[in-house]
């Protein structure tokens, strides 16, 4: 699985190689996987529009998970990766909105934000599908109903 989106991937400096990171004592983040482990650039695009699903060689062993994904949120996954200002490879915000479960345009289509300010909303966000699911869990609860106790873990 790849890493969650967080609210300082904006302010993170450049990504580096997660075998790197990992050396100087931190883990990777979603940046770093992306930039480094995937094989997309960007300007890649699905030839149709219409697809359900992005193409897998792009995901290596992330395919099955964002081929789920894909599946639930009836979107393919957005070309992960942009080109920064100085040419290098970073992770697009439309892909961590993607990720998140939010509707396409919802953070990143808001005019005046920068790419930091939309990923720091965007990290700093719930996953709605997440949210109800334990909203309904503990509702059951509260109501003295069965819950299904497999939300809990």
């Amino acid at each position: 699985m790849l890493k969650t989106p967080t609210a300082n991937l904006g302010r993170n400096g450049a990504p580096q190689h997660p075998d790197k990171r990992k050396a100087g004592g931190h883990g990777p983040t979603l940046e770093d996987e992306v930039c480094f482990l995937l094989a997309v650039e960007p300007g890649d695009d699905r030839e149709s529009s219409t697809e359900a699903h992005s193409p897998s060689e792009w995901w290596g062993d992330f395919a099955p998970a964002v081929a789920r994904w894909e599946t639930l949120m009836g979107a393919p996954a957005p070309v992960p990766v942009e080109y920064g200002p100085r040419g290098g490879l970073r992770l697009a915000p439309a892909f961590a909105e993607w990720m998140m479960g939010l509707p396409s345009q919802w953070v990143v289509g808001v005019e005046g934000l920068s790419r930091g300010d939309q990923l720091k909303a965007i990290g700093d966000g719930a996953v709605p599908q997440q949210g109800r699911a334990a909203y309904g869990y503990l509702l059951g609860i509260m109501e003295g109903g069965e819950s299904d106790n497999s939300l809990a873990a």
